[in-house]
């Protein structure tokens, strides 16, 4: 991927994170003057989707254990 490439998709990015099984959250990334994100940006993003996912695997463990999967 070329670096332009990268900035256009930091400009646009939108991220699905679980929240169950058969639903999401959306996350984007906007600036009112329209510039891309920059790496600290980036970076916080990249952690949010971290933890949500992380959050949902584990929810989705402790429901197997209860059940006896």
């Amino acid at each position: 991927m070329s670096e332009n490439q990268m900035q256009e998709q930091k400009s646009f990015l939108v991220i699905r994170a679980p929240l169950s099984e058969d639903t999401f959250a959306s996350i984007y990334f906007s600036s009112s003057d329209g510039r891309p994100m920059n790496e600290r940006e980036w970076w916080h993003l990249k952690q949010v989707v971290e933890l949500a996912s992380k959050a949902f695997r584990q929810e989705q463990k402790a429901q197997a254990a209860a059940a006896g999967v």
